[in-house]
């Protein structure tokens, strides 16, 4: 059963004495957050401009796709805080950070997945301190569907991953529901990730095409930049293979 929906009722001047309501207009809540902070020359040694790059082309693209409002934060106001009391009414989130998965707190071999906040304009990432489990997005999250999720990270795609039940999306590419989730296996870099979504974004918007569609023109354009030979250039997804992406 989807959450509880937000609708949004304007209240006309009635030329009677009765009044009259508006169509009501349903809100379909999206965010796209961005660690930027963990990507700049104080931490990486050169500067990086493609976090903010891929901030403005998943708010362009879920907006394009029809989620309203979309939320989030790119930077220091995106906070580990900040994304768990926001993310239940959301339908699409997108985030792009470090990402990776962790041991549980249980230890091995229990797997915690997460991604790390955004530092701040004077630190550099910490797991310690920034570290945003699954476990916590899953309690933050409780039953709600999610359609749409984009973990524009390292390591989150991958088999082991824990993340994609935290947005209760099954691990499995024939998904009845109106879920998806995509995610990057190995080590990968940004200019890596942004040609893949543009591609993945540009197809979806470009007529009546899945998300698995979309996901699969994007992989097969190349061109891919890879750390090395043990971390090559590989994305992945579960979910609904004839979803189209739209809210709802």
């Amino acid at each position: 059963m989807k959450r509880a929906q937000v609708l949004l009722v304007s209240v006309l001047l009635a030329v009677t004495s009765l009044g009259a309501l508006a169509p009501s207009v349903m809100a379909y809540d999206a965010a796209a957050w961005t660690n930027s902070d963990s990507f700049t020359t104080r931490c990486l040694g050169f500067s990086d401009s493609y976090p903010s790059q891929l901030n403005s082309l998943a708010r362009t693209q879920l907006a394009a796709l029809g989620y309203s409002p979309i939320g989030g934060a790119i930077g220091p106001s995106f906070t580990r805080t900040a994304f768990l009391n926001a993310v239940w009414p959301d339908w699409a989130v997108y985030v792009h950070s470090h990402g990776d998965n962790y041991w549980a707190a249980s230890g091995r071999p229990n797997i915690d997945s997460a991604f790390l906040q955004d530092p701040g304009s004077t630190s550099c990432s910490s797991f310690s301190r920034d570290v945003v489990r699954s476990s916590a997005v899953k309690a933050a999250a409780w039953t709600a569907p999610y359609n749409l999720i984009v973990m524009s990270t390292c390591y989150l795609g991958s088999s082991s991953s824990t993340m994609p039940g935290a947005f209760n999306v099954e691990k499995v590419k024939n998904s009845t529901e109106n879920e998806f989730y995509l995610g990057y296996v190995y080590s990968t870099y940004d200019s890596s990730m942004l040609r893949f979504e543009k591609a993945f974004w540009s197809y979806l918007s470009g007529g009546s095409r899945t998300v698995s569609q979309a996901f699969a023109y994007a992989s097969g354009i190349g061109g891919y930049s890879a750390p090395d030979a043990s971390d090559p250039f590989q994305a992945n997804w579960w979910g609904n293979p004839n979803y189209n992406g739209r809210p709802g």
